[in-house]
């Protein structure tokens, strides 16, 4: 899943930069939202489109 970082985090398989975008599995960007250090981006329709 694509996120993008709030802040600097790093942990066993990621090492982010706040605003920085990564692809991470699923499991791992569940937790890393639920304590606040990323964010899902969501691809709109519109983009999906092209």
């Amino acid at each position: 899943m694509k996120v993008k970082a709030l802040m600097d985090c790093k942990g066993v398989g990621y090492d982010l930069k706040k605003d920085e975008e990564a692809d991470l599995p699923k499991h791992l960007v569940e937790l890393l939202v639920r304590f606040g250090y990323v964010e899902k981006i969501e691809k709109s329709k519109k983009e999906s489109d092209k």
